[in-house]
């Protein structure tokens, strides 16, 4: 109720079909809830401070007072309702009530702002899964851990194989927001089993989501750093529905089809739900945007950022001064390279764009079950259970092979343009052997059952067992072999071992444009691959019990405590065929560790309706505090303290302040050591080859930060429906893992911030600095091709994990909803905007603070959601704007600007409430996204795409029609 700021829970079976009594007069809330329900077989049963549960009167209440007089006279408020309408439906929570942000049952709403999506506004947004409604809040950075960042190559600080989706709320990361399904934890994803992948989670089986944007580990554990997001699952349906939901851009050919069936039975004792969704979406690919197709951006206002590595190749020298490659000759275009002569060389480079190879979308097809039942045994004791699987298989084109290859007179092609007896060529293979194509499955599940106790007066206790597992596989297929490759050049003799002979199947020419080789010859200079699994898994034990100590004059103290243990398992297995006849045995490592957490919250109602006073209508005081103890690094104590007053009625002034932690992951501790090769650009121009070491470090600390909250809320009696929220916000994340000088590869021989993780080397004349390479390269978990001389290698990398980097930010959100009747209009505005102050960052303990906000790959300054909901009798709208703020490119020279983004949402439906036949229960939707098909701002990119992938929608218009069908 927007104007008394309760919340009044129920099922939706219970009003669904009813009409509500006109409600028009001055008198105080609870007798307008007695005449709105007047006359139906309803119970109204009071829960806690404007927490309210509607049950049927044939039933028992939840076990709480009845709703009571007010102790306290109020001043009368002025209930105007509409004409008499059936009441709406929307599905709601389970039988026990917790507000995300506590762990007190039917507690009043927490000292930090919980923004809540419902089912219908999910479906009324136009998104069709869960990532992609949380990829509109302003509060959500979508740099880490998503798809479309993961295959442009953008996001270099998540590990994703499985291309799953996150959230990564105030741009802390991925892995420093804490997702919850029901209240309980996932298992991880991704390559260290650090973050919740939102995809495997069915849409159709959503009843809303709850997102707190505030630390809370006091509460939680470890991850909320963030905030935690709680999505909360449809549990208590009967009947069935159906769902189709068919969509497509408008420019590309990435078609979308989801299809859902919920279905469910309730007893008197108990209740089941099944529900399904099945999803394919086909692939974007980067020739289908003109800001993706080619490297050469100079037609957009930018720089010809192309490579040298190219088909036709390019002939390259060593520099004997700076000891890196530089071009020399480029291959001639349009001829097979079997009649070249030395004259036919062009002096200079020849240029490609790999990453037009790209898809900037993966085509996916996924399969979600969900499964969720109830049944009372006793009196006061509820068993429940449930059950989720998600099975889901993805295929994208990636940047082909690159080498530079030495070719000798050996080989039957060999051309020299100054008469010499070898060249290097450097050569982009995806004309030959194709794209670089990963495809992979994931499949998770999580199974969970325990038992509810009532335990006389309103306390219950809860404890449940879950166990949950995910499994990443990735294939990296059509990868260049280079031992394969020196024996179709002719460096080194034909191997009997191999399906290969020269003398049969003919010599790799390389002095061609792509198409002068045969299939046999491709077939076997590509049959390196890369695969990959990763498996994370979790078992976790939980009792919490929660009740009213004693009543106060303000209202009931409450108290919630408990104690949890979890174990977590991670295994990794990677098996890299780059070189030799064999694939080599997998690298593999595993790791796992156990927690104990004990906790406790207070709910201290200081004033309320029995002692208010002028000035404090209401005082709350929360307390929290938990302690956690890990098996492999220690122990972690995080308190949490929140404050809300009421100084009048329609006024709510808040704050809260805690401390909050990460764990390390287990593979930042555990990860084998591992080598590989890269080339980067160096202060004087062109690029040094470089070796880069990973792995992890038994020393690592686990992440802190500290939060502080402040706001308000505003709903004034004078303007009916109308709500304002604004919070501030600021974390100080200390201690982060990281690995500095790999998140920012490409600054690491320019940027001396990074100096602590370089080593420049000179193997070529220095024997200490070869021995060196030579251990390396000798290392099992090195991925470094054999064709590339030990002697050519300028520098190492060190990207192992440390505790280095400091992140502070600070901002503003704002929250503002109207709701208003004119005649038969519903008119809704809702507005959700954050603004970033501060995002300051300390990459390494020795460099300074630097403001990040609003720059290139990090949170923009001004994120703004804005939604106008109309609806007239069975037909309805709604209109939104999605709203990112100019910022800038601070990496290149000069610093350039990037314009705003606006991207406008229109959603057309039909919904007939008091339809018979075969309209009852239907409801139509057709949606466009991006209505004006606005491409993102252009970015001038060294990576070769012009866009951000972090701020930005590469998909551009998207049009969608769905059906859904209550049987």
């Amino acid at each position: 109720m927007a104007l008394t700021g309760r919340q009044i829970l129920y099922r939706s079976q219970l009003v669904e079909g009813r009409r509500a009594n006109a409600v028009v007069g001055s008198m105080d809330a609870d007798q307008a809830l007695r005449k709105l329900l007047g006359g139906q077989p309803i119970v109204v049963s009071f829960q806690g401070r404007n927490v309210y549960v509607l049950s049927p009167r044939s039933a028992p209440p939840p076990a709480a007072r009845t709703l009571p007089p007010r102790p306290a006279p109020q001043r009368p408020a002025q209930v105007v309702a509409p004409r008499p309408k059936p009441v709406p439906a929307p599905e709601m929570v389970s039988e026990r009530i917790v507000v995300t942000g506590t762990n007190i049952h039917s507690a009043a709403p927490p000292s930090s702002t919980v923004i809540s999506l419902t089912g219908t506004e999910i479906a009324r947004s136009g998104a069709g899964t869960v990532a992609e409604a949380l990829a509109l809040l302003p509060q959500n950075f979508g740099g880490m851990a998503n798809e479309d960042t993961s295959l442009t190559g953008s996001d270099r600080v998540s590990i994703n194989p499985g291309l799953g989706s996150s959230i990564n709320l105030r741009g802390l990361g991925s892995d420093a927001t804490l997702t919850l399904v029901n209240g309980r934890r996932t298992a991880g994803a991704g390559g260290k089993g650090d973050f919740t992948d939102l995809s495997s989670i069915p849409a159709v089986a959503v009843e809303r989501v709850e997102v707190l944007a505030d630390g809370a580990s006091a509460l939680y554990g470890s991850d909320a750093i963030g905030g935690v997001v709680n999505i909360l699952l449809r549990k208590d349906f009967e009947g069935a529905e159906s769902r189709l939901r068919l969509g497509t851009v408008t420019r590309g050919g990435s078609e979308d089809i989801i299809a859902g069936q919920v279905a469910g039975a309730r007893w008197s004792t108990g209740h089941i739900l099944a529900a399904y969704e099945y999803q394919h979406r086909g692939r974007l690919p980067g020739s289908a945007r003109k800001y993706t197709r080619s490297a050469d951006l100079r037609p957009l206002g930018g720089h010809d950022y192309r490579q040298y590595f190219s088909v036709p190749g390019t002939i390259v020298a060593l520099d004997p001064v700076t000891r890196t490659y530089v071009p020399a000759y480029a291959i001639p275009d349009g001829q097979d390279g079997t009649d070249l002569e030395p004259g036919d060389f062009i002096p200079g480079a020849s240029l490609s764009s790999p990453r037009a190879h790209v898809d900037l979308l993966s085509k996916q097809d996924r399969h979600s079950l969900f499964v969720s039942g109830e049944q009372e045994l006793t009196d006061g004791l509820t068993f429940y259970a449930e059950g989720r699987y998600s099975d889901r298989t993805f295929e994208a084109n990636s940047q082909p092979s690159l080498t530079i290859m030495s070719v000798t007179r050996a080989n039957p092609w060999f051309v020299s343009p100054t008469g010499g007896s070898s060249v290097a060529i450097a050569y982009d293979f995806g004309r030959d052997i194709g794209p670089i194509v990963s495809s992979g499955r994931v499949r998770s599940h999580s199974v969970t059952a325990g038992v509810r106790a009532e335990l006389g007066g309103d306390w219950q206790v809860d404890a449940y067992m879950s166990h949950a597992r995910q499994v990443d596989r990735q294939l990296s297929d059509h990868l260049l072999n280079s031992t394969a490759l020196n024996e179709a050049l002719g460096l080194t003799a034909d191997n009997p071992l191999t399906p290969y002979s020269a003398q049969r199947d003919g010599y790799f020419n390389p002095f061609g444009d792509g198409g002068s080789n045969s299939a046999t010859i491709n077939r076997f200079i590509g049959s390196g691959f890369i695969r990959q699994r990763y498996s994370s898994e979790l078992l976790n034990g939980s009792l919490i019990a929660d009740g009213t100590l004693i009543d106060l004059p303000g209202g009931p103290l409450k108290l919630a405590f408990g104690a949890q243990a979890r174990e977590e398992n991670f295994a990794r297995s990677i098996q890299t065929y780059a070189s030799g006849i064999t694939p080599p045995a997998p690298v593999t490592a595993k790791a796992n560790r156990t927690i104990v957490a004990v906790f406790g919250e207070l709910a201290v109602p200081l004033v309320g309706p029995g002692n208010t006073r002028p000035g404090v209508q209401r005082l709350d005081l929360s307390l929290a505090v938990r302690h956690e103890r890990y098996s492999d690094f220690g122990s972690t104590t995080n308190p949490k303290i929140g404050l809300v007053w009421e100084p009048m009625e329609g006024l709510q002034l808040r704050g809260s302040w805690g401390t909050s932690f990460r764990a390390p992951a287990l593979p930042e501790i555990f990860d084998p050591f591992r080598v590989s090769y890269t080339q980067l650009p160096t202060t004087g121009g062109g690029n040094l080859p470089v070796l880069s070491l990973r792995g992890g470090n038994r020393d690592l600390e686990p992440e802190k930060a500290k939060s502080l909250t402040a706001g308000f809320k505003a709903q004034p009696k004078a303007l009916p429906g109308f709500g304002f929220e604004a919070s501030y916000f600021q974390t100080r994340f200390s201690n982060r893992i990281g690995q500095p000088v790999t998140e920012n590869i490409l600054q690491a021989l320019t940027n001396p911030i990074y100096a602590p993780y370089v080593t420049l080397i000179d193997p070529a004349h220095n024997a200490a600095d070869l021995a060196r390479v030579l251990a390396l390269l000798a290392v099992p978990g090195s991925s470094v091709p054999t064709s590339f001389a030990p002697e050519s290698f300028r520098a190492i990398i060190d990207g192992r994990y440390v505790n280095s980097a400091r992140v502070d930010v600070r901002g503003v959100d704002l929250l503002v909803r109207q709701s208003l009747t004119l005649g038969a209009n519903r008119l809704t505005l809702s507005v959700n905007s954050t603004i970033l102050i501060d995002y300051k960052d300390q990459l390494t303990p020795a460099s300074p603070m630097i403001e990040r906000v609003g720059t290139l790959g990090n949170p923009v300054d001004f994120r703004l959601r804005g939604v106008l909901d109309w609806s007239r009798g069975d037909v309805g709208a709604t209109l939104s704007l999605n709203h990112v703020g100019p910022y800038t490119d601070n990496i290149s020279v000069p610093v350039r600007p990037i314009s705003s983004w606006n991207g406008v949402d229109l959603q057309l439906r039909y919904e007939p409430s008091a339809a018979e036949g075969w309209r009852k229960g239907l409801s139509l939707a057709v949606t466009v996204q991006n209505l004006f098909d606005r491409d993102p701002p252009f970015v001038d990119r060294n990576l070769g795409f012009a866009y951000d992938p972090a701020n930005a929608d590469v998909l551009g218009r998207f049009v969608s029609l769905q059906v859904k069908k209550r049987w």
